[in-house]
């Protein structure tokens, strides 16, 4: 399952973090009563039966439930986590129920994103929930939500679904995708591709809040991106720094309608501009299809124009 796969993508971050005291060393978490919001969002189910008391898990403590995944949830400001296991009576069938809240609706969805993949199947639960294999993933405002199944064999769906919708329910609806997540050209764009990055986006460190989405032009992908500066003055200050970051690269700049344009040493290139308080473009783009990207460059910059006009 692409669950574990996830989880393995993430062992290598984990030992660094580990170095680097990201994670809490053991012994220092203490024990703490968990949330009465979150227990509150665990529904109680016909014909299962708890097989122990519901676990918290806090910052320091979350790497007991998830090591070698918790530090993902941590750049993400991780705040609480719920886990309920449930056993089908009089059967060896088993449920586990986990809820993290992650303070916020763009920090769920950031954590979301780096563990769903475009091929999941989507599911009408919660916001953007997906079916993979005898998992089901939601999100539900700041809540992530995830649900495994063992030993249901075909009725896994319609459980989980059930189990899943109860949960969502229980928890006030969001408003729609969070942050720039919704202005994404449609056009070429590869579906549920786009995740938000939080920290260290395009792997330097002073570019933060950073959006991307996978697009594709023939059997060839790149992405688009949007990176939220939260201000005119620090877009400018931003695009600056990250142009002079690239010339230091090798990477020299010319322009083009709407941005600038580099391309570096692998064929890629990166075309980036600015609308008031945030920068996008496009990246990773191969040789030979300027052209498409050029046109997804367009749709990014005008997409943004309009969410900044002034509404009549």
């Amino acid at each position: 399952m692409r669950i574990a796969r996830s989880v393995e993508n993430w062992a290598v971050a984990a030992a660094l973090a580990a170095a680097i005291g990201l994670l809490p060393a053991p012994g220092r978490a203490q024990a703490r009563a968990g949330s009465p919001e979150l227990a509150g969002l665990a529904p109680r189910l016909d014909a299962w039966t708890r097989t122990e008391e519901a676990r918290s898990f806090f910052p320091e403590s979350l790497f007991e439930y998830i090591n070698g995944a918790a530090e993902s949830y941590l750049s993400y400001d991780f705040r609480e986590l719920l886990v309920v296991d449930l056993e089908k009576k009089g059967t060896e069938a088993t449920l586990t129920l986990e809820i993290y809240d992650m303070g916020t609706p763009l920090n769920a969805f950031g954590i979301f994103g780096a563990e769903r993949y475009p091929e999941n199947e989507p599911v009408a639960v919660g916001e953007m929930g997906y079916l993979e294999g005898e998992a089901l993933n939601f999100l539900a405002g700041r809540f992530y939500v995830k649900l495994l199944a063992f030993g249901l064999g075909e009725g896994t769906a319609a459980v989980l679904r059930d189990t899943a919708a109860k949960v969502a329910s229980a928890v006030k609806p969001a408003g729609g995708p969070p942050g720039l997540v919704a202005a994404f050209p449609k056009d070429g764009l590869v579906a549920r591709s786009e995740k938000y990055i939080k920290q260290n986006f395009m792997g330097y460190e002073f570019l933060r809040h950073g959006f991307v989405a996978t697009y594709k032009a023939g059997d060839k992908e790149f992405e688009g991106f949007f990176i939220d500066a939260g201000s005119e003055k620090a877009a400018e200050e931003t695009r600056t720094r990250l142009l002079d970051a690239l010339a230091r690269d090798g990477q020299p700049t010319d322009q083009v309608e709407g941005g600038t344009h580099t391309r570096n040493r692998y064929g890629q290139h990166l075309y980036l501009g600015r609308v008031r308080d945030v920068l996008f473009g496009v990246m990773r783009l191969p040789d030979g299809l300027e052209a498409a990207g050029l046109k997804v460059f367009s749709g990014l910059g005008a997409a943004l124009a309009k969410r900044a006009a002034p509404k009549s």
